[in-house]
This record gives structure tokens, C-alpha cells and sequence, in this order.
């Protein structure tokens, strides 16, 4: 599970996040402050939706501090930049129906934000490796799901393959399986913890 998205944006500093206000009020954000990043390395800015706030109290208010109410602009060498923190965790420690709503609903509108103030389009899939192990019945039921949609994959067993097994682990601190990683265009890559057929469904633009 990715914690948070950052995309490398085409503008200038200023100009990402004058462009990240903008798009945000278009969204009916409502921008609370800016505030600066230590060193001068760019600007958080902070921003929130009131309905959004009012269904995560209502449902689960220990969730609160997980809902994405701040984009970071931030130079790195001689990039730019913008991102977010992902509500994914919201999923993964609710099974409220609202709240997977909520969560999914706050996901495409802070990426819409954050491509639009970039400058770039949707991240595009190029490659698809699932860790798996010759027991496990999730992966099995994934790697059956990933073949029914005509998704070409690379399924590679941890318990089989140490050094595969010590690639996951340090690209993303799991144990556990299944992990899917996806790599995307330009070498950006993300890793999905467990079986997670919405999350798979929207990277991978597949219509269930």
C-alpha cells in the first residue's frame, strides 16, 4: 500500500502551486492556508471539504488524520513535486460502505488536482509483477481474477525465490502476500498490499 502520490510536475515551483489553488477551488475546496516546507524546498497547502470531514466523523472519527486535506509542493534536485497523502488506509481499516465511498470518491479528485496542477495525464500501466507463494489462497484468487480479465502479468513465488522474496520486503517493508507491483511509464512504480480488486479495477481501467 502507497501512503501517498506524488506526481513530477512541468511548471515551476510557484507556478505548481499557484496552479494547485486554482484547481482545488474549481473542485469546491476550500483553501485553509499555505504553509512553508523547511530549507525553502516548497509549500504544503492546505485544504478541505466539509462534507468529506462530516462523513469521517460520522462513521469512524479515529480515521480523521488518514483523509487527504493538504497537497505538497516540493523540490527534489532539480524536480518538481506535487502530491498528496493517498486515502487508501481508509479502505484497508474500514468496512464501512460510506466510507470506502468516501475514500474512492477523495482518491480520483485529489489525482484530478494534482495531474491538472503537474501538467501530466493518468499514469499509464506498463508492467504487472504479482508476489505470490505456492499456498497462498488469495494470490491463487487474484492470479485467477488478473487471467479472467486478460491482464498479462508476472507471478513470481517468494517462498520459492529468495531473491525475489528480498526484493519485496525492501520495496515495501511487507511480509505478507499477495503484493502486486505495478510499474508505470517513466520507471514510477506502486505496490498494492493484499487482493484488492477495486484498486486493481481502477489501475487497471477494467469494467467488472
Amino acid at each position: 500500500m502507497n501512503f501517498a502520490y506524488f506526481r513530477k510536475s512541468n511548471f515551476s515551483l510557484d507556478e505548481t502551486v499557484s496552479k494547485v489553488a486554482q484547481n482545488a477551488e474549481k473542485q469546491n475546496f476550500k483553501i485553509l492556508a499555505q504553509a512553508d516546507l523547511p530549507k525553502e524546498l516548497g509549500k504544503m497547502i492546505l485544504i478541505c471539504k466539509s462534507d468529506w470531514l462530516g462523513t469521517l466523523m460520522e462513521e469512524n472519527q479515529n480515521l480523521v488524520g488518514f483523509l487527504p486535506c493538504s497537497i505538497t509542493v516540493m523540490k527534489k534536485g532539480d524536480d518538481v513535486l506535487v502530491g498528496t497523502s493517498q486515502p487508501s488506509i481508509i479502505k484497508a481499516l474500514s468496512q464501512s460502505p460510506k466510507l470506502l465511498e468516501l475514500a474512492n470518491t477523495a482518491e480520483q479528485i485529489i489525482k484530478n488536482v494534482i495531474h491538472e496542477s503537474a501538467g501530466v495525464g493518468e499514469l499509464k500501466p506498463t508492467n504487472i509483477k504479482l508476489y505470490s507463494t505456492t499456498t497462498c489462497p488469495y494470490c491463487k484468487m487474484e492470479a485467477k481474477w488478473l487471467e479472467e480479465k486478460q491482464v498479462k502479468f508476472d507471478e513470481v513465488h517468494v517462498d520459492l525465490d529468495e531473491k525475489e522474496a528480498d526484493d519485496m520486503v525492501k520495496k515495501t517493508g511487507q511480509m505478507g502476500v499477495p503484493v502486486t507491483a505495478i510499474q508505470y511509464e517513466g520507471g514510477e512504480e506502486e505496490f498494492i498490499v493484499g487482493f484488492d480488486r477495486e484498486k486493481l479495477s481502477s489501475i487497471l481501467d477494467i469494467k467488472n
